[in-house]
């Protein structure tokens, strides 16, 4: 060894504190990013986590509070709530499934039920709410349906679930009286902490309410409280109203996440159709919200309210009840009659709208369903906006819409009325053509309902003028030329939406196949399929001078009185301009003009002079008469039409627009529809003079 060497230990002594100071300078490290992250917490965040604790420790829960009602024009009630005094049950955040099991057998002892229908998920539930026998299933449930393959134990879902589904029949069968013990107790567990529900029994007496108030002490959870309970009035309006969930069943699940974002609860009572869904969010109330502030064992240390319930506001609608029911029964009485006849055998009902012009109210919305099948007649006024029919001639006043638009025809144009032959095909023909080639003007083909006028705007919109023997060529003006025509139709509110204040309306049915024969025929309303509310809106657009206005239900929304009824007015609802049928007034004019000889014009060509027959006020109209077929119980083709109206009245200062559609009439000559036209005219003057 070389005298001057270290030695080995000599090295190892130096190297011990190396390692301690390398350990102490580590230490140091991790406390200054401790402090740090403290520091961080405690002052620069501060507010952050101090929200974060005091939210841990605070639930908010909220309860809906009582539905808006619907009124009629002259605030006749259509749907009202009838209080209703019912069970509750809260439960609180420290409530066991067993405890809740024991509640619901205790309560059966003052409440009834009948009807009751429990799931087997249910039955199992209730099953298993004993700590006990939920352990000795799970212990008996096979080692990879407890245990991951690494030894340590699944979820507790995942094991609950493979629980549930090892149960037998035969360890889930009850009696009937335990069947209703688990549907309470289904009620109860389905609540969420803190949240109070209304438990679903037969109506309460007053004695059961008071014995369910004697022993509360014995119902932890368990009061009574006043609930309430939709009723829509027995009248023609109750298709339109809609319906309203049930507490258990809550938010629908399609609309469940909008409704979430917008503070709803998942229980919350909602409007599922029609007026109901609608003006959802008008007629539901304030609801009421609640903090729960808990200590640090979970206990409750106050409930303070932060927000008040308030009744929902209220919908009054622009239909006078007095004259809906009156237009009901007037097309009751007249299909009544063609039933009699055997004319409306195979009938699918009969229907009206009639519409303010100026604003778009509606006014009335009536209409009758015809099971041929049955033989049965319902009432059905959501068929004027969701069932669709051949319009026939009524059309025609938007085909020389399209004309003008088009540049092929020019004012009060005249054209020769004629039967339009192609080769190798039948003739088509208007309905005087029997007496001779005429010449016509715009005017006079309304006031004549002339097919063979409409369909030399058609054939001259595709490039292709008339001329007898003609072979037409299908080309791709066809396509432009369709989107012309139904563009235009659509101006009117013919096979477009509406805007009427009801979600779910039908646009239509506006085949996207079709050959230039149905281009042909639509010029005069022999293809595509319209609702009456569709057609109303479209001879309001003419009534009007050519504005389309949205139809709308609601007049507007109004606040509660001191009884909880009708209050004062706080908004007021019109409808929406949706377009300017894009033609000049004089052109406007022309068919005005044209819809007022239709009733009122001198030659024997004129279609709907009968319509005057009787009539208190001037009336306008264009009638339409759609060749259809039906097939008997026997299966005999028979030749039917549909017969439609559209007028307004007074011509010179029009109040309303009114749509009359009748279908499927065996009876070629039929001129109810007419009538009924005359009759709703008529009742509307007695009601509300409008001269």
């Amino acid at each position: 060894m070389t005298k001057n060497a270290p030695s080995r230990k000599g090295r190892e002594d130096a190297f011990i504190p190396r390692r301690l100071n390398i350990l102490f300078a580590i230490v140091i490290i991790l406390f200054s990013i401790l402090i740090s992250r403290l520091a961080y917490m405690q002052i620069i965040n501060k507010d952050f986590y101090t929200d974060k604790l005091a939210k841990a420790s605070q639930k908010v829960i909220t309860n809906s509070s009582v539905r808006g009602q619907i009124y009629d024009a002259k605030g006749v009630a259509l749907v009202e709530n009838q209080v209703e005094q019912v069970a509750t049950f809260t439960r609180s955040n420290k409530m066991t499934a067993r405890q809740m099991k024991e509640i619901a057998t205790k309560l059966l002892q003052w409440v009834s039920l009948t009807d009751v229908d429990v799931t087997p998920r249910e039955r199992a539930d209730y099953y298993l709410a004993d700590p006990e026998v939920y352990a000795e299933v799970v212990s008996k449930l096979p080692k990879d349906q407890r245990l991951d393959t690494d030894g340590n134990s699944l979820d507790e879902s995942t094991i609950y679930n493979n629980a549930i589904l090892s149960l037998t029949e035969e360890q889930t069968a009850y009696s009937e009286e335990e069947l209703k013990a688990i549907e309470l107790f289904s009620q109860m567990n389905a609540a969420a902490y803190f949240e109070t529900v209304n438990l679903v029994t037969d109506s309460l007496t007053a004695e059961q309410i008071a014995r369910i108030a004697a022993n509360e002490a014995e119902l932890p959870g368990i009061s009574t409280a006043s609930s309430w309970k939709r009723v829509v009035a027995p009248t023609s309006l109750a298709s339109i109203i809609g319906t309203v969930t049930t507490q258990q069943a809550g938010l629908p699940e399609e609309d469940a996440k909008d409704y979430l974002a917008k503070g709803y609860s998942l229980n919350d009572r909602v409007g599922t159709a029609y007026l109901e869904k609608q003006y959802e969010e008008v007629l539901q109330g304030q609801r009421e919200k609640k903090e729960i502030n808990l200590d640090r064992s979970g206990n409750v240390e106050s409930i303070t309210t932060i927000q008040e319930g308030n009744k929902g506001k209220n919908v009054k609608l622009t239909i006078d009840l007095a004259f809906q029911d009156g237009v009901n029964a007037i097309l009751k009485h007249h299909f009544d009659s063609e039933l009699s006849t055997g004319s409306a055998r195979y009938s699918e009902g009969v229907y009206a709208v009639v519409l303010e012009p100026k604003t778009g109210a509606v006014l009335a919305m009536a209409g009758y369903s015809h099971d041929t099948k049955t033989n049965e007649v319902k009432e059905n006024a959501l068929g004027t906006v969701t069932n669709t029919f051949v319009p026939g001639s009524i059309v025609k006043g938007a085909t020389l819409t399209a004309g003008w638009e088009n540049g092929v025809i020019s004012g009060n144009q005249v054209l020769v009325d004629q039967p339009i032959q192609f080769a190798g095909s039948a003739p088509i023909n208007s309905w005087f053509t029997v007496f001779g080639n005429r010449n016509i003007d715009a005017v006079e083909a309304l006031q004549y309902s002339s097919n063979t006028y409409m369909v030399q705007i058609a054939l001259d919109m595709i490039g292709q003028p008339y001329v007898p023997g003609m072979i037409l060529n299908v080309n791709e003006t066809l396509k432009t030329s369709m989107e012309k025509l139904r563009g235009t139709f659509g101006e009117y509110g013919l096979g477009v939406a509406t805007g009427i204040d009801l979600p779910l309306e039908s646009t239509g049915f506006i085949p996207k196949d079709y050959s230039i024969s149905n281009y042909l025929t639509n010029s005069f309303g022999q293809f595509d399929n319209y609702t009456p509310m569709q057609m109303a809106q479209y001879v309001a657009t003419v009534a009007n001078g050519g504005k389309r206005i949205s139809p709308h239900l609601a007049e507007g929304i109004y606040a509660n009185n001191a009884e909880g009824g009708l209050g004062e007015v706080i908004e007021t609802i019109t409808g929406r301009d949706l377009n300017q049928v894009n033609i000049s007034e004089e052109e406007m004019g022309l068919i005005q003009q044209g819809f007022y000889r239709v009733v009122n014009g001198e030659s024997g060509l004129t279609t709907g002079r009968t319509i005057a027959d009787g009539a208190s006020v001037s009336i306008s109209a264009k009638t339409g008469t759609a060749e259809t077929f039906v097939t008997t119980d026997t299966g005999q083709v028979l030749a039917a039409v549909n017969t439609n109206i559209v007028s307004y009245a007074p011509s010179s200062n029009p109040k309303i627009a009114v749509a009359v559609i009748l279908p499927n009439l065996t009876d070629l000559d039929s001129s109810t529809s007419k009538r009924i036209t005359t009759e709703i005219i008529n009742l509307y003057q007695s009601l509300h003079p409008m001269n």
